[in-house]
């Protein structure tokens, strides 16, 4: 027998005994207590509370166990110091005494601890003994079974008796430590920290804690007013994770993340949001927020801002790798040393076999301790990712809330003078400057889960040098130079794959901007979803983005292709290394299985670090693409800070201008450029001074496009100053984002402002929560808000009052209906200043007269002192009642002064254009007619009954709010993947053939892996020298030294061959896969587009943006990437598990009952964590759709909520949201690792079995077999732990099919296309005739909105309709267009029933002006030709003739003109436009189509009336000249000379005739809208009848 050298700890007990029992566990204790002094405390400094007294606390009897135990064990140490003292061993007496000293004092701690224990509140009690206790009593464990080591198992003590006759007292007195110390760290291990019935509060109830969102320090900056406003109620406490309480061995093993799963289980898989734990505060929003903001630089690049942050758990892995690294080498170390042992035993069979079960068991215990680390390790590495994904969702939320919402890339028009031209960084697609809603989409979606790369990268980083470095030392330690050879050729493979790995980031690269093009493109047509039906272009978007997608999924499989390149070299290049390693080593050294196997071990450590080496590059490329695209994103524009634009030394009630020039885009208009030439200048707000009077209301006039609405943005900080002072109130708080003094102080807030924007912004809430905005419900002035705005006749009309929700953007209300919510919200406020866009264009005019004189000009206490700065067109109705006038040209004030001034000099005014001074009169003769008097303008109109206005706000019961609800849940499906989403994913993959097809493909080339290892193993078993066939004897371990080396070259030659060609097929394996995976993606892709196109209009109301846009984003991206690779790996996976079991199980039949014990294991944790994972993935799934639809509500919104001062509100809201979506999100990660580490365990008790087997049978298993059974039992935990998971990740991975299937079979409207289009006659309909009758249609079946409608237009003829609010006048035109279907009767358009007509075909015949244009981000060509069927001369005539062209006199200062080319951008929404511009835009596209009928839904509602002239003129004219016209409009002066009037009400025909004939009709309900108007007398002129109405 060989024996082994003898080393210096064997040799010297005494420096042993001092190191192992006391000078290790002291240092374990001190590192522990310095490392987390403050892990144990009393719970009252944690923010939990407890729900009562609890039976199960185990701290009761197990504390004063410990503490027996420790005494105990004290004792035996007393025992052994004078066994020493009185013994020959007299000299390691002095480690007892330092043992026993260590000892005691851990007694008497163990004792002090558990005294203060049982004197507090226990159930408030965190904790039971400190961790440096815990580290001594494991430490001196440790140090116990090394002194048993040494005592029984090195080669000189493998006959010292363990136990029975001859054991020696020493040897008893071990035991004794050996078992106290075991029983000990049990106790340890089990003892709880808290009780079991432990709740949360809700976080944001915590004091502070919404401020440190935005906060660099903790002080509170806000009232307590400000901390009240909520904008949705907390929610009730859940219970907090087990994992803050419980004990120390169930959390190793994740046993909490069990209770999860047994919940599931109980519920059948119908587990619910609000069943989900509360995780731990520190891994929340709030609490990576307060770090970040803590420990970030305020200077320097975001990648060291959040490398600061992580700092600890970067050095946590630091630590946990290489650890691990040292558990993967472990088991090639220990398996050699078993081998070797093999041959020794062949060779001297009276050593015995206690050294070989000790080796057997020390593989079980690496193998286990493994397990555990690796966990750890991953879970820290998820800590991290938690901590990243917190962050960049909170900056991502700050920046939305600061970000310039316009003038980023294209200046925003106010005026004939703006300028629309792109930028340098604008493309003709739109969204690659990154400023586009869709990037926000993609971010939020795709880029921040990218992020979870970096726990790949920061885990390669650390993990494949140590594991490189290691592998290079054990193998020059185990073949000397050949080994560095083989290293040195790996590191050499390594550097040529850097070309490749370049090429893949360059092509990540390219994906992301494709990715962005196609969901900004997406992401349009859904915003503009009624646009684009209106219009029938459904079908040519969807050849549109196909087409963007078609590069994207190119891009794609270039990438393919790249990573199966990457794969060839990286795994092709192992066996190449393992035969030029052994070939030279075998030249001049004896190759047996010690050596062979124990290098292969090695090299198969090496080869799992190779071959995540695609994936690396895969994840580092995403990770880096990703973080790039982050931080290009947070370094967009934002809004300027109000440090810098506002006179802090103005009164704090001030409002104004103080010799301002404000910008949208400061990079397009240096400062020099405020006193430029107009003429093709940036749009500026120029020379501005002026103050608006306190408490007193003022209005704010001038043409369309003049600067009126840039006037009112530029007092809530939208537009950029570039000199001068604006006046507004003003409050100081910190902030964290903000570049603040080195003090930490920060910056100021908008104070005391309501906003009310021209195109109101509202969210997807109730009625009610949208006109609170997180302010107290207060019953009485809420309800004397719904009366000053009108708004009781409108909440009576729906299902449940204001309980009813509206949809994203108010989308289930009208035009005035959302205006005057959205002012009922700043009236409903307790700010002191109303800033008002326009709030009286949407509505009729009895409904305007009642906003005007009952809510603007209202006496009461809620409007009393309040200054009003109202934006209007109305100035005929509003200027005798106001008390400043200003007016504005060219972003200029043309005039400001008092309303006397205004009407005796209108010359000065500039307003004599708007047709004030005509009208004054009638607007006078309004209010006295009318019965309102300028003495007592807060009484109510006679003509206007005060009951109609008024009612009574009921509370919020679970009835009315469901009754109301719009936005369902949504539907989660239940249990495993169903097989239509197999079926839906493989069959454009290429059916079941090619699932066979990849199976086969993964086995040859499994097959081909284990086959080379097994024919490597057979060579090496073959005994040269005698005739058994085991081949037990000597012969086997020298066969190749006794073999010519031809011989040996030609063995490892074959072995090359199999390796080569299994590298060969896993390449191509992955290229199979991809292709297929491709072919799914293309193909779901196109139908989910389809179907959201071909959607009916109420699933839009119905559906949030963010959920249709999750579908386009997460589960695309995954049908993209995730299910190919997780498909490949379970494949791999599965396929080698099973080889394995089959090959061991057939070498070795006992172990066959191990294998069927160990598959039954797997199939229950597999099956019990597949079941959670669904329902983790889908709760995650449902809980982000809120997180994306509150980033829907703010992206638009950012203004609004900036002026109100709500950032911190909707910080707080998305931190709630994010909390919810974080607990699925924890949830289903640590049920991973529940099942991770039972997987280890199962698989470590295999490998364990393996060896037990090997030695039982150690006479009839040679040593290369020995080795081959080895290699694939240690590395079974990897491939049974890939097998499930793996698996579980495919039909996770298929749960986005699944929600995808749920928008495909969603329900359609009407064919696009239908057979009776090829009958329609060229250019039809070529007369524009209309009949309707007996029209009944409505949005819902059981509620038609018209009721049997019945009328006629002749060709040519121009028909006004007109009626009140809620009269069917909008559904009659979608009605038209078939949006809604006719529930009876029937529309014939040109003698044709429109019903049979295909939809694309009917509203590409018919030309709508809608009510709400919309404006895609492109170019101004692109918006009225999207798909260039006109030539430029018809597009630039339209232009011109809507006054929008900027050429000759139309460049004049004071036009509506924006264009100066075809190529001018426009931004997405029209953001670069005015309202009234975008109008003008659509009713260009009108011009543009030429269209024998064409409808106008309040067309020109929001131009002044000099720019509606002359439009009225241009309809009138021109190629519209003989087209059927149908004119919606609330200004009676658009349609008063039309050829007839369609008066509707309560969705039936009330009159129907010439204007005059009905205005003259005595009680008639035209007459009324006119008298309502004010304008009765002119309105017979303009039609004809002079003094005839009076």
């Amino acid at each position: 027998m060989d024996q082994l050298r003898r080393g210096p700890w064997e040799d010297s007990p005494v420096l042993r005994g001092l190191v192992a029992e006391s000078l290790w566990p002291a240092a374990a204790a001190a590192a522990a207590w310095r490392l987390s002094p403050r892990l144990f405390r009393n719970i009252a400094d944690v923010p939990l509370v407890t729900v009562g007294q609890t039976n199960k606390d185990n701290r009761e009897w197990l504390g004063p166990v410990l503490v027996a135990l420790l005494g105990a064990q004290t004792a035996v140490h007393l025992l052994v110091l004078r066994a020493r003292l009185s013994g020959a061993a007299s000299q390691e007496a002095l480690a007892a005494a330092a043992a026993l000293l260590g000892w005691a004092a851990a007694t008497a701690s163990a004792g002090r601890q558990l005294l203060a224990y049982l004197r507090s509140v226990r159930h408030r009690h965190y904790g039971l003994f400190g961790p440096g206790l815990a580290a001594f009593v494991v430490a001196s464990l440790c140090g116990c079974l090394v002194q048993a080591y040494f005592a029984f198992f090195v080669p000189s003590q493998w006959k010292t008796p363990i136990v029975g006759a001859g054991v020696s007292r020493e040897t008893i007195l071990l035991h004794a430590r050996l078992a106290l110390g075991a029983a000990a760290t049990c106790v340890l291990l089990v003892v709880r920290k808290l009780p079991e019935s432990v709740s949360a509060t809700a976080l944001l109830e915590i004091p502070g804690e919404v401020e440190r969102l935005l906060s660099h320090n903790e002080h509170e900056h806000y009232t307590a007013a400000h901390e009240q406003r909520q904008l949705s109620p907390c929610g009730k406490a859940r219970q907090l994770s087990p994992e803050v309480g419980d004990s120390i061995l169930r959390n190793m093993l994740f046993c909490w993340a069990g209770d999860r799963i047994a919940l599931s289980r109980q519920k059948k898989g119908q587990l619910q949001l609000g069943d989900l734990f509360e995780p731990p505060s520190r891994y929340l929003l709030h609490s990576s927020w307060g770090r970040f903001c803590r420990r970030s630089r305020r200077t320097g690049n975001l990648a060291v801002q959040v490398a600061l942050m992580l700092l600890p758990e970067i050095l946590g892995q630091l630590v946990l790798n290489p650890l691990c690294v040292a558990f993967d080498y472990a088991q090639p170390y220990l398996m050699q040393r078993l081998l070797r042992f093999i041959t020794t035993y062949k060779e001297d069979t009276s050593v015995g076999l206690r050294y070989g079960f000790f080796l057997a068991f020390c593989m079980l215990a690496t193998s286990l301790g493994a397990t555990f680390v690796q966990q750890q390790q991953d879970w820290s590495a998820r800590t991290l990712l938690m901590h990243m994904r917190n962050i960049f969702a909170a900056m991502l939320t700050r920046k939305i809330m600061r970000k310039r919402a316009r003038g980023t890339s294209s200046s925003r028009s106010g005026s004939s003078s703006s300028n629309t031209t792109t930028t340098a960084t604008a493309s003709k697609d739109g969204g690659a400057d990154g400023v586009s809603e869709g990037r926000v989409y993609s971010v939020l979606t795709t880029d921040i889960r990218r992020t979870s790369n970096m726990i790949k990268v920061v885990r390669a980083a650390i993990l494949v040098p140590c594991q490189q470095l290691v592998g290079a030392w054990y193998m020059y330690r185990l073949l000397g130079a050949a080994g560095v050879l083989g290293m040195f050729m790996l590191m050499l493979v390594m550097l040529l794959t850097r070309r490749l790995i370049l090429q893949a980031k360059r092509v990540v690269t390219t994906i992301g901007i494709l990715n962005d093009r196609r969901v900004d493109a997406v992401n349009e047509v859904v915003q503009g979803i009624a646009s684009v039906k209106l219009f029938g272009l459904g079908s040519r978007f969807v050849r549109a983005i196909g087409d963007r997608r078609a590069e994207q999924l190119a891009m794609l499989w270039r990438q393919a292709r790249i990573r199966s390149l990457i794969s060839m070299f990286t795994v092709g290049s192992l066996p190449f290394v393992s035969f030029a390693t052994f070939a030279i080593y075998g030249l001049q050294h004896r190759l047996d299985a010690e050596t062979i196997f124990t290098a292969i071990a090695v090299f198969k450590v090496i080869q799992r670090s190779m071959d995540t080496l695609p994936g690396l590059v895969a994840n580092t490329t995403a990770f880096y693409v990703s973080f790039r695209r982050i931080e290009a994103y947070m370094g967009q524009p934002e809004v300027q800070p109000l440090e810098s634009r506002v006179d802090m030394s103005a009164s704090r009630s001030a409002l104004g201008f103080s010799g301002a020039t404000l910008v949208w885009d400061p990079a397009t208009h240096p400062p020099a450029a405020a006193t430029a030439s107009r003429d093709g200048a940036p749009f500026a707000l120029s020379d501005l001074s002026v103050r608006f009077p306190e408490g007193q209301l003022t209005l704010i006039g001038g043409p369309t496009g003049s600067g009126k609405s840039s006037l009112l943005a530029a007092l809530v900080g939208e537009m950029e100053l570039v000199r001068g002072k604006v006046l507004v109130p003003t409050a100081a708080t910190a902030d964290c984002g903000r570049e603040a003094d080195a003090d930490g102080g920060g910056g100021v807030v908008l104070r005391d402002i309501a906003y009310v924007p021209q195109e109101p912004w509202l969210r997807n809430a109730t009625v009610r929560d949208n006109i609170l905005f997180g302010e107290p419900f207060d019953i009485e002035r809420y309800e004397e808000v719904l009366r000053m705005c009108a708004l009781w006749p409108d909440l009576n009309m729906l299902p449940a009052s204001d309980f009813t929700e509206i949809g994203e953007r108010g989308i289930t209300l009208s035009g005035g209906q959302r205006q005057r919510v959205a002012l009922a919200r700043a009236v409903y406020s307790p700010h002191k200043i109303l800033l008002i866009d326009d709030c009286l264009s949407a509505v009729d005019a009895r409904t305007g007269k009642h906003i005007l004189h009952q809510c603007l000009l209202s006496t009461s206490a809620i409007m009393a002192g309040r200054t009003r700065v109202l934006v209007t067109h109305h100035m005929a109705a509003c200027l005798p009642h106001c008390d400043y006038v200003v007016s504005v040209q060219g972003g200029r004030i043309v005039f400001k002064g008092a309303r006397a001034e205004a009407l005796s000099a209108p010359e000065k005014t500039g307003l004599g254009n708007l047709d004030v001074l005509a009208d004054a009169g009638d607007g006078t003769n309004a209010s006295t007619s009318s019965d309102c008097t300028s003495t007592n303008v807060g009484s109510v109109c006679s003509v206007t009954p005060a009951s109609q206005y008024e009612g009574s706000a009921t509370p919020a019961s679970e009835a009315a709010c469901a009754h109301g609800k719009l936005v369902q849940a949504e539907a989660c499906r239940e249990g495993v993947v169903n097989v239509e989403a197999w079926r839906l994913y493989f069959a454009p993959s290429g059916g079941w053939w090619f699932v066979a097809s990849c199976i086969g493909c993964v086995l040859a080339m499994q097959s081909l892996v284990m086959y080379k290892d097994y024919y490597l193993a057979g060579k090496l078993g073959r005994d040269a020298g005698s005739s058994g066939g085991g081949g037990g004897g000597g012969g086997a371990a020298h066969y190749w030294q006794q073999t010519p080396t031809a011989t040996m070259m030609w063995n490892l030659a074959v072995y090359l061959g199999l390796g080569i060609l299994s590298a060969a097929a896993s390449s191509l394996v992955l290229l199979w896969i991809c292709a297929g995976s491709l072919r799914a993606s293309r193909d779901l892709h196109s139908r989910l587009l389809e179907s959201i196109i071909e959607a009916k209009l109420r699933f839009f109301d119905v559906t949030p943006i963010g959920r249709i846009m999750a579908r386009f984003t997460n589960d695309i991206q995954a049908v993209d990437d995730d299910i190919m690779d997780s498909m490949n790996n379970a494949m791999r996976s599965l396929v080698s598990l099973a080889t394995t079991l089959v090959v061991i199980s057939s070498m070795v039949p006992l172990f066959v009952p191990a294998g069927l014990v160990v598959l039954a294991l797997y199939a229950k944790f597999a099956w019990q964590f597949m079941a959670a994972q669904h329902d983790g993935k889908r709760l995650e799934g449902a809980a982000f759709a809120p997180v994306i639809s509150l980033f829907s509500e703010m992206i638009p919104g950012s203004g609004s909520i900036r002026a109100f001062g709500m950032e911190a509100a909707f910080m707080a809201e998305m931190s709630k949201r994010y909390a919810v979506y974080f607990s699925a999100d924890f949830a289903r990660r640590s049920v991973s690792r529940w099942v991770r580490i039972r997987i280890g365990i199962v698989s470590s008790l295999v490998s364990f079995a393996t060896a037990l087997f090997i030695l039982a049978n150690i006479s009839s298993i040679s040593s290369g077999l020995a080795g081959f059974f080895l290699i694939y039992a240690i590395g079974f935990w990897a491939e049974s732990t890939g097998a499930v998971l793996k698996y579980t990740d495919l039909e996770i991975s298929l749960n986005s099919v699944e929600r995808i299937q749920q928008y495909i079979e969603i329900e359609h409207e009407a064919p696009a296309a239908m057979p009776a289009d090829a009958t329609l006659p060229a250019g039809w309909p070529r007369r524009g005739t209309l009949e309707v009758s007996g029209l009944v249609a409505g949005y819902t079946p059981d509620v038609p909105v018209l009721r049997g409608l019945t009328f006629s237009a002749r060709h040519g003829e121009k028909i006004g309709v007109v009626g009140r609010t809620g009269a069917g006048k909008s559904s009659l035109s979608l009605a038209l267009l078939r949006l809604i279907e006719p529930a009876a009767g029937r529309i014939v358009l040109d003698g044709v029933d429109i019903a049979g007509v295909g939809l694309e075909r009917l509203r590409q015949s018919v030309t709508i002006v809608p009510q709400v244009p919309v404006l895609f981000n492109g170019t101004i060509r692109f918006n009225l030709d999207p798909f260039g069927d006109h030539p430029d001369a018809l597009l630039l005539d339209a232009l011109r003739r809507t006054l929008l062209l900027r050429d000759g006199a139309a460049a004049s200062e004071g036009s509506v003109a924006a264009f100066g080319s075809l190529d001018d951008m426009v931004a997405g929404g029209g953001q670069s436009l005015s309202l009234g511009q975008c109008q003008l835009v659509a009713l260009a596209r009108a011009l543009v189509r030429r269209s024998r009928l064409v409808i106008m839904d309040e067309a020109t509602a929001s131009v002044d009336f000099a720019t509606d002239a002359s439009m009225q003129q241009t309809i009138r004219r021109a190629d519209l000249g003989g087209s059927t016209l149908l004119c919606i409009a609330h200004r009676l002066r658009t349609v008063i000379d039309y050829d007839r009037i369609l008066v509707l009400d309560g969705g039936r025909v009330a009159e129907f005739g010439p204007p005059a004939r009905l205005l003259q009709t005595s009680g008639g309900l035209f007459r009324r809208l006119c008298e309502d108007s004010g304008e009765l007398s002119a309105l017979g002129r303009l039609c004809g009848v002079g003094r005839a109405v009076k």
